[in-house]
């Protein structure tokens, strides 16, 4: 989502969507969402009392990170900062996959993602999709591959 409208900036070149929603001006994650399966993992959000939401430790072993080391997992479960529950309903007033080339990593095994929305994602913004046999987290578990697309983007990015 904050690529989606921070990437607008006229130092970004291009884009790396990393199982990540890419949705346009004015839509919102709720409602790009609402075609696709409900993730696993957005059972285990845990409303907290100002509003934000923290993942259980289960949606962190189960379905955040599930190809993570249990100390990996541990790290994060320790060191999880808040979500705003408010970003699902948060619409960007721009969308830089507009005009700026993109690129997305698409987690096959993401549980907090459907792993379809992804691929139908990447094919609306016209990104070059690499698929990684990853939880949500491929940039921790798959780092190289990630770092490869990201490298990618950085040499070959340019407005559409």
């Amino acid at each position: 989502m904050v690529i989606t409208e921070a990437g607008t900036d006229p130092k970004v070149v291009s884009l790396v969507y990393v199982a990540a929603f890419a949705p346009d001006a004015g839509q919102s994650i709720g409602e790009i969402s609402q075609a696709f399966a409900k993730p696993a993992g957005s059972d285990q959000l845990q409303p907290q009392p100002n509003g934000f939401l923290l993942l259980s430790q289960k949606g962190i072993d189960e379905d955040f990170a599930q190809d993570l080391t249990p100390a990996e997992k541990a790290h994060l479960v320790a060191a999880q900062p808040k979500t705003s529950g408010a970003i699902f309903e948060a619409k960007p007033t721009a969308a830089a996959w507009r005009a700026k080339t993109a690129w997305y990593v698409v987690s096959s095994n993401d549980r907090m993602i459907d792993p379809e929305q992804e691929k139908s994602m990447a094919k609306q913004i016209k990104a070059k999709a690499t698929v990684l046999p990853s939880s949500h987290v491929a940039m921790l578990s798959h780092p190289a591959e990630v770092a490869k697309v990201i490298e990618e983007a950085a040499a070959n990015g340019h407005r559409r």
